[in-house]
């Protein structure tokens, strides 16, 4: 059962109490507030209209305006998937949640810093999801049948110890961790099949990344994950990163790869191919290629001491912004990407696929790149963006066109 209420609503407490009470299974309450108070807790994305960053944190304005959590929720006996969006965390003095599985808290005040104890509390949770909650900082996980984590833009996260061994998914949303910071610690990193890692800020440069040392702590996370299947990464600006190849070639066990990001220019579509030399048994290729970053803004200080022009940093490609219609590269392979070879394309490759296809120059030249290439193709997809639905026909015969194994399946799909 789930439900969106604008507290303060009268009947809030009184319907959570009834629903509590009829043995309820699936509970999933979002409350809203107004927009002023809704927006995202992510530091390295700004605002589209004023141009200025969000916070990390909550508003100080907001600060205990979220409506306290009911008692009733945390002895419920049935209880099996709890979902909590816009809260204040107020636990009863005694939480009884033995059979709660799924547990998925997203923009919740912890002004007390309840919540190491509703995770304690909750001993056969499968999965949990924590999303833009602002107090965590140091946080150890207990529930040993735990088998998926996710922790999504909680950046003033230092250190989350994973204390089961059954861990099978993980899924990371955030900054570059501080240098020196345990990040995430797992007891078992054999066990993890699937890693998701998403890096919020932009990594310096148009093309290229921090040093190693930087993204150290990321890196050495998905090295130690030994039998890993599966690997999503969304890096910003570009959807590849040279720093983040090295690990591939070790990754035996890899089959799937996901890349999502830009692709500003025609390095952008090497680097992706520079990945696929290194990762040698995959099987199955995943692309979510973002529109261009917009341009940065340009402000003028109001004091006269200060009225030089500033430019604001990156804004994240979620913000929206211009098409490149001033895209001058060719879809046309430059010739370093015609003359590398990609092992797992010419024996491994089964399936690719490439969502929020716009027809881009440098998506179409991705897209040659990979049909070109891939011999044991079977099948391959592409999901179009709304804006180009009438040149479905086109796209498709021009796809069809760079196929190495002509019996490779090509579709179009509209979004």
């Amino acid at each position: 059962m789930s439900a969106w209420c604008t507290p303060p609503y009268d009947l809030l407490d009184q319907w959570i109490a009834t629903v509590v009470d009829s043995g309820v299974e699936d509970l999933d309450v979002k409350l809203g507030y107004d927009a002023d108070s809704m927006g995202t807790l992510c530091p390295f994305l700004r605002c589209p209209i004023l141009g200025t960053k969000h916070s990390a944190d909550f508003d100080r304005h907001d600060t205990n305006r979220y409506t306290g959590t009911h008692p009733h929720i945390f002895g419920c006996p049935t209880l099996r998937r709890l979902r909590l969006t816009n809260w204040t965390l107020d636990l009863p003095g005694t939480v009884d949640m033995a059979a709660l599985e799924t547990l998925y808290l997203a923009r919740i005040m912890d002004p007390h810093g309840e919540l190491q104890q509703l995770i304690t509390a909750c001993p056969g949770l499968a999965k949990l999801t924590l999303e833009e909650c602002p107090t965590i900082k140091q946080i150890a996980v207990t529930p040993a049948r735990l088998r998926s984590f996710a922790m999504i833009c909680c950046h003033h996260a230092t250190g989350v110890q994973l204390q089961t061994t059954c861990l099978e998914s993980l899924h990371y949303k955030g900054g570059l961790p501080p240098r020196g910071s345990s990040f995430i610690t797992v007891a078992n990193y054999d066990g993890v099949k699937a890693v998701r890692i998403e890096i919020c800020e932009k990594l310096t440069g148009n093309h290229g990344c921090e040093q190693p040392k930087d993204v150290a702590p990321v890196t050495k996370l998905i090295r130690q994950c030994t039998n890993l299947a599966y690997l999503h990464l969304s890096l910003r600006p570009s959807m590849a990163c040279n720093v983040f190849t090295g690990f591939l070639r070790a990754m035996d066990s890899l089959t799937h790869l996901s890349l999502q990001g830009c692709l500003p220019t025609d390095e952008a579509v090497q680097s992706v191919s520079d990945m696929l030399v290194k990762a040698k048994n995959l099987e199955v290729l995943s692309f979510f290629p973002l529109g261009p970053e917009p341009p940065k803004k340009k402000r003028k200080r109001v004091h006269r001491d200060h009225d030089d022009d500033k430019s604001d940093s990156d804004s994240g490609p979620e913000d929206g912004g211009p098409v490149d219609e001033g895209v001058k590269y060719s879809s046309q392979m430059p010739e370093r990407l015609r003359q590398t070879y990609v092992r797992c394309l010419a024996h491994k490759v089964r399936r690719i696929s490439i969502a929020n296809f716009q027809g881009r120059p440098l998506e179409k030249m991705l897209a040659r790149f990979l049909l070109s290439r891939a011999v044991a193709l079977e099948e391959f997809s592409v999901t179009l963006a709304a804006g180009v639905h009438p040149r479905k026909a086109e796209i498709t015969k021009e796809l069809k066109s760079w196929r190495q194994n002509r019996r490779a399946k090509v579709t179009c799909n509209l979004d």
